[in-house]
Order: structure tokens, then C-alpha cells, then sequence
């Protein structure tokens, strides 16, 4: 197993629908729209620890982190996209997507390059 997989450590239904969309390593994902993801998906885990997913939804993960953050005209459809079709998300499977995020966003393909 490749260590810069979408989840290297879970793989569910939805999960796989996601990747079935936009790529094995989410490549069709800029890095922004991935940071993006990440703080929601954040905000969602975070808030799991008071509510059900029924109660909150990554819909509202996205309006409650990213609104006061960015401004919503700017915030990338994919986004919302994706949290639409991430509706329901255990923390289970919020955190498998956070670590390959956090991989991507730092060593894969969304990795900002700088010269050094």
C-alpha cells in the first residue's frame, strides 16, 4: 500500500465515492479547496463531541468554520460539493480523510513548493 493513498489507515462506501470523483490522491482538488476541507472537517469532529451527525452536519461544519474565515463567494463549489456528499460522515471517516489531507497537504501532490 502507498503511503500517499487518499486513506491509508480506512476505507469506507463514502469514502470511496469521494475518491471516485475527484481522484486516488483527491488530485483533482487544488491545495486551497484541500485546506479548506481540512479546517472543515476539523470544525465537524470537533463538534461531534456535543452533537450526532444528524444533529450537525458537514454542511454546517462549512458555514460555521470557513464563513468568518473567507468570504463565501470565495469559498470553491467543489467544497460545498463535498460536504454534501459527505453528509452522514462518522468521525471515523473524518479522520481517515484529515490524514490523508494532512499527508498531501504536506509531503503529496498538494504540497506547496518553495525554492530553498
Amino acid at each position: 500500500m502507498s503511503a500517499d493513498l487518499v486513506t491509508y489507515y480506512g476505507q469506507t462506501d463514502r469514502i470511496d465515492s469521494l475518491v471516485e470523483k475527484y481522484g486516488p490522491h483527491l488530485e483533482q482538488l487544488d491545495r486551497e479547496t484541500k485546506l479548506l476541507l481540512r479546517i472543515t472537517l476539523s470544525t465537524y469532529v470537533l463538534m461531534q463531541q456535543e452533537y450526532s451527525s444528524s444533529e450537525y452536519s458537514t454542511s454546517a461544519a462549512l458555514q460555521d468554520a470557513l464563513c468568518e474565515l473567507v468570504l463565501p463567494d470565495s469559498i470553491p463549489q467543489d467544497l460545498y460539493d463535498i460536504c454534501s456528499q459527505l453528509e452522514g460522515l462518522t468521525v471515523d471517516e473524518a479522520e481517515t480523510i484529515l490524514e490523508a489531507l494532512q499527508h498531501q497537504i504536506r509531503w503529496g501532490n498538494a504540497r506547496l513548493l518553495v525554492n530553498q
